[in-house]
């Protein structure tokens, strides 16, 4: 079972009435959290992993749906960034049921703002194909993530199935995140 925790304005878009829970998913993915967003006035909703920070993008219409069709689109990701068979067939069969609850954690809703920014900013600059929500998902998990010691939500999602991502494809050199830190001056 999964539990998805909708923001407000999404919940309401799907006409549904949430309330808190203790309950917690029993997948590996943890819970989900979702939020609606408009794109070049196209209509999609945000999804979020809560252990990987993994992020799905769904068509957004129709509303009620989308909770049966999350666990085809987290499917569909999960096979394009390697995670074998199955592990997402697994995954997959837990997904079939779910409940709806109010967000709990306002680190994973930072993510959505964040993710959701990424994405705005991309559309302006005019560098996203909004035809395949699975395109903007995986440039989505390839976005670091400081709340993440793996550091990107792809290499997160490949170390909860026990998988390791090829070193070709996880992102800068393996260096010290100290190492990173541009240096700052105090100009006058």
């Amino acid at each position: 079972m999964i539990i998805i925790r909708p923001t407000a304005s999404l919940a309401k878009r799907m006409k549904e009435k949430l309330e808190s829970t203790a309950d917690s998913s029993t997948t590996r993915m943890g819970d989900w959290y979702a939020n609606d967003i408009v794109l070049c006035r196209k209509q999609f909703i945000l999804c979020v992993s809560s252990t990987s920070r993994l992020a799905v993008i769904l068509e957004a219409a129709p509303y009620m749906s989308f909770p049966d069709r999350l666990s085809d689109a987290v499917s569909e990701v999960l096979r394009a960034i390697g995670v074998e068979e199955g592990n997402i067939q697994e995954e997959r069969e837990q997904m079939n049921e779910f409940k709806l609850a109010k967000t709990a954690n306002k680190s994973i809703l930072g993510s959505l703002n964040e993710y959701r920014f990424q994405l705005e900013a991309h559309t302006y600059m005019g560098r996203i194909d909004f035809s395949e929500p699975l395109e903007m998902s995986l440039h989505l998990s390839k976005t670091i993530s400081l709340v993440l010691p793996e550091g990107y939500p792809r290499d997160a999602a490949l170390k909860i199935f026990g998988q390791t991502p090829p070193k070709s494809e996880s992102g800068p050199p393996t260096t010290s995140p100290v190492q990173l830190r541009p240096k700052l001056y105090l100009v006058k």
